[in-house]
Formats: structure tokens, C-alpha cells, sequence
């Protein structure tokens, strides 16, 4: 099976249709998100089912609404991308009215039994929740995470030959290894300051996973001061051209391009083809990634599609084949 291939409510191998709520539907569903154990239980045997069908160390991804029903669910590879939202590029499509377009980028990262799941908020200003309690723009994973948007309840499961799922849903429940929730975002960011030692959810042993809250993506206004650049991008959308040094910092954190004016980056063409939010740049380690974030007209290396992948040192990439932006990495790149 595919990177982000659909799992019907009763068997694994069909497309379902893109799910949008009715008027009436809207009504009853503006209800609370099933706690992380509720949801996990309603999620169970379609997270076992994803995890019989993982050949590889992959994430299974399982979506249950208020009225606890299955609503979706994927199967993410490494270097898999998923963007939830309303929008009917996205890889899962949540009805809800007060969901944005585009809300949630998902990557994941690594190899092996070393799989991270990145979540980024795409400037939505309405946060995802994570088990903890706490909103969040962003969050590292190393391991299981649960993730709630307005209704929707998220479970992201590691998986695969060696990762497989208890046949009991207590059972399961009860073996996922406890989460320990870091927060690195700043004070002035609305980090909650309690409480002030990591948070942990589930038994006390060994072999716990971490969760870090990082910040929400930074502007690129056009009065800010030159950074210490980790990197060069050059934008060119036929009329005027951008030159924008970058911080470590910044891409850590996130640069979103697109048309919305709480983009990173603030794009246009004269094609009017780039989306609202069109990708994310953001820095994992040493790597670069590029991620399309549901846009409707894609980007593109040469004429190859691009979904997530790692930039070159040097790198050109076409937004909407009317955009060109090339990424340039510092020779020695501080942070």
C-alpha cells in the first residue's frame, strides 16, 4: 500500500471518497475530541490492520470523530508527508467548518526503528492539543502521539514487521511506551510555564518517548534586521525578485510560503496559481526539507512532482511552474 492510501471504514485495500459533513452533521458533531484512551480504543482495530500491512517500519495514522466512529486512517513510510484539512488536496479531509484549508502538515523522519513524527500547524492560529492538554504549532514525536483537532482525534502509531499492534485494545493501549512531553517553546510565545519538569503520560519505565513543543513559525517581515544565515533563498516570480538570508533558528521552526498573509514568506504570481499555503521549508538536523502542503498546483524539481523531500546544498524548485525558488546553503552555516 501507498504513502497516505485510504483505509475504508471496513476493509484495508479501497479508496474512501473525500468525507464532507452536512449542515445537519456540522450540528451534532460540535462536541469535545474523544480523550487520548477513548480514541485509542475506537482506533485499534484499524490501527492493527495498518500495522499487518506495514512490509517496513512506517507511522499508522488513525482519525476517530466525536461520535467515536473511525473517520480515516494512512499508512506513512519514512519521508512520507500528510496535510489534514478541509481542503480536497489534503491527504485527509475533515469536514468540520472551523477546520482550516490546509491545518496540519505531518512528516515523518528517519529509518529503521528511528522513525520521528514532525506536526506543524499551518498558521492557522488554532493550535492542535496534544495528550498532554497543552495547544501546540508544533511537536517532535519519537514515538506515539495524539494529536486533537477541534472534533477530530489523531493517534499516530509507530509500525511495522518488528512494531506490530496487541490483538486486546486495553493490551495495546496499556504497552504504549509512556510519552514525555519537553517544552522548548519561548516565554514569550505562550509556553504555559507549568509544569516546570517534563511531563509524563502512562507508567514510569524504561524506554520512554519523547514529545517536544517547539514555536510557532517565524515571519520573514520585510523590515527585519539580516540574520546570521544558515541559508540563501531567491525568489522569482516573473515581476519582482526576493533575496532572504535565513536562521538556523527560523527553519527549525518552519517557513511557511504561500499566498495567507501569516505565511513566512508572502508569495505571489501572476498566474495566480500559488495556494494560500503553499509549502513548508524546515530544517530537521542537518537536512533542508521541502514539504507541499496540499497546494493545488504543486512543486516541482525540473518537471518531477515534489511531496517531501530533503534540498540539495544548492537546489532550484518550480511553485506552480510560475514561481522559482532556489535554496542556497551558507558554506558555514551558524545558527
Amino acid at each position: 500500500m501507498s504513502d497516505e492510501e485510504a483505509t475504508g471504514p471496513h476493509a484495508l485495500g479501497r479508496n474512501e471518497p473525500t468525507r464532507v459533513l452536512s449542515l445537519s452533521d456540522l450540528g451534532r458533531s460540535r462536541q469535545a475530541p474523544l480523550g487520548p484512551r477513548a480514541a485509542f480504543l475506537v482506533a485499534h482495530e484499524r490501527l492493527t490492520v495498518l500495522a499487518s500491512a506495514a512490509t517496513e517500519p512506517a507511522v499508522a495514522l488513525v482519525a476517530v470523530d466525536a461520535q467515536a466512529r473511525v473517520f480515516g486512517s494512512r499508512l506513512l513510510r519514512a519521508r512520507g508527508a500528510l496535510v489534514v484539512g478541509r481542503h480536497s488536496q489534503c491527504g485527509l479531509c475533515l469536514g468540520r467548518e472551523t477546520i482550516s484549508l490546509r491545518h496540519v502538515a505531518f512528516l515523518v523522519q528517519g529509518s529503521g526503528q528511528q522513525l520521528r513524527i514532525h506536526a506543524r500547524d499551518l498558521a492557522t492560529g488554532a493550535p492542535f492539543v496534544t495528550e498532554d492538554g497543552h495547544p501546540n504549532s508544533a511537536v517532535v514525536a519519537e514515538g506515539p502521539l495524539y494529536v486533537a483537532i477541534e472534533g477530530y482525534a489523531l493517534w499516530l502509531v509507530p509500525v511495522g514487521p518488528s512494531l506490530g499492534i496487541a490483538p486486546r485494545a486495553d493490551d495495546a493501549y496499556a504497552a504504549l511506551p509512556p510519552r514525555a512531553f519537553v517544552d522548548r517553546r519561548p516565554p514569550s510565545l505562550g509556553a504555559a510555564p507549568e509544569p516546570p519538569a517534563p511531563h509524563r503520560v502512562g507508567e514510569r519505565r524504561a524506554g520512554s518517548t519523547s514529545i517536544t513543543s517547539l514555536g510557532p513559525p517565524l515571519l520573514l517581515g520585510d523590515g527585519d534586521e539580516p540574520e546570521v544565515g544558515w541559508g540563501v533563498l531567491r525568489i522569482d516570480d516573473g515581476k519582482h525578485k526576493e533575496r532572504r538570508s535565513v536562521s538556523a533558528e527560523r527553519l527549525e521552526r518552519g517557513i511557511l510560503l504561500g499566498r495567507y498573509a501569516r505565511c513566512g514568506l508572502v508569495l505571489s504570481s501572476p498566474t495566480n496559481t500559488i495556494s494560500r499555503v503553499h509549502a513548508l521549508l524546515l530544517r530537521i538536523g542537518a537536512e533542508v526539507w521541502v514539504v507541499d502542503t496540499a497546494s493545488t498546483n504543486g512543486i516541482f524539481r525540473g518537471d518531477a512532482p515534489v511531496h517531501a523531500d530533503v534540498l540539495g546544498d544548492v537546489d532550484v524548485l518550480s511553485l506552480s511552474h510560475s514561481v522559482r525558488l532556489e535554496w542556497r546553503r551558507t558554506e558555514h552555516p551558524e545558527a
